[in-house]
């Protein structure tokens, strides 16, 4: 069997004898130069199924060749975030994509300047990063109030914190999910509270980092273990 010459993703896709390409997906098999020839087109579930099918030029309906189920991760890698500022927001879901994190919670602190995206508009923008970095499963999106969200796990938080004297070290996120805050800082409740709750707060090595810039850094520590 060929490997995909597409991959398109479809959450809560399930096989079919056939199936008809969207013109947004045939757009995709014209720009790689493939809609005239005959091709492997794998559609992905987002939760680990893989589906195969033929694509003739010749025919509008694709015909289905085989599928493949890989088991779901059970070490799911989490970070929990401020929303970055304009593009940035774009660019950090790409990366974090891209690296295989498998999700994300938004957090919206007092001083957060975003406080919402449009959700539709995020999953296309992982869908098209996975794809191309060959993910099998989605990155999964949320929005939270950080009050709320962070009380709730207040166990299992580190806070990339630029001001902390203690530097950061990778061991120190194993079981944990880091959060990083909102560029116009934490506010004085928001810092109490961690005080009080005792949450580690501690500073990355390097200069002080954007917010989209320390995600994708946690996020790499959690992919790679560094």
């Amino acid at each position: 069997m060929l490997d995909p010459g597409l991959i398109l993703f479809r959450t809560g896709f399930s096989s079919k004898p056939s199936i008809t390409l969207t013109q947004e997906e045939m757009a995709h098999l014209r720009a790689l130069r493939l809609s005239k020839d005959e091709a492997v087109i794998q559609i992905r579930d987002g939760v680990g199924g893989l589906y195969n099918y033929q694509f003739s030029p010749h025919s509008k309906e694709l015909r289905f060749l085989n599928e493949t189920h890989l088991e779901k991760k059970t070490d799911r890698k989490t970070i929990a975030i401020a929303l970055p500022k304009g593009n940035r927001f774009d660019f950090f879901l790409q990366k974090v994509t891209e690296i295989g994190l498998d999700s994300v919670v938004f957090l919206v602190f007092r001083h957060s300047i975003r406080k919402e995206f449009n959700l539709e508009r995020a999953e296309k923008i992982v869908k098209e990063a996975a794809a191309q970095s060959k993910q099998t499963e989605l990155l999964s999106l949320s929005i939270e109030p950080a009050s709320e969200w962070m009380k709730s796990h207040k166990d299992s938080l580190v806070v990339f914190h630029p001001h902390r004297s203690e530097v950061f070290t990778a061991k120190q996120l194993f079981g944990k999910i880091p959060v990083i805050g909102p560029e116009g800082g934490f506010h004085i409740d928001e810092e109490d509270w961690m005080e009080k709750n005792q949450i580690p707060r501690l500073r990355l090595p390097g200069g002080v980092l954007r917010t989209e810039t320390a995600g994708i850094v946690a996020a790499s520590f959690l992919a790679y273990g560094l």
